[in-house]
């Protein structure tokens, strides 16, 4: 079977998806001033929008924003190793 863009993309927002929660739990299992729960928890976000589309009846607004930290980086590095493996 032939994997994709799609599929690589699907793959690496699962992954983001994934190692952003891992990262958050670990944050919070770790003590309130350690360097580690600093090192886990720095978040970037990248967003998209808000895009505002006016229609007569309706307004819609929309946009995306995801929460990345270390361990989504992580993630997403052993995904896109996995994807190259199994082509």
């Amino acid at each position: 079977m032939k994997k994709g863009f799609w599929f690589f993309l699907g793959l690496l927002l699962v992954s983001a998806v994934i190692g952003s929660a891992l990262g958050e739990i670990v944050g919070l299992l770790l003590p309130v001033d350690s360097f580690a729960r600093q090192f886990f928890t720095v978040v970037t976000t990248p967003s998209f929008g808000p895009a505002e589309f006016n229609f007569i009846l309706a307004k819609i607004t929309f946009g995306v924003a995801l929460h990345l930290n270390l361990m989504a980086l992580f993630a997403m590095i052993i995904a896109t190793i996995y994807y190259l493996r199994t082509l």
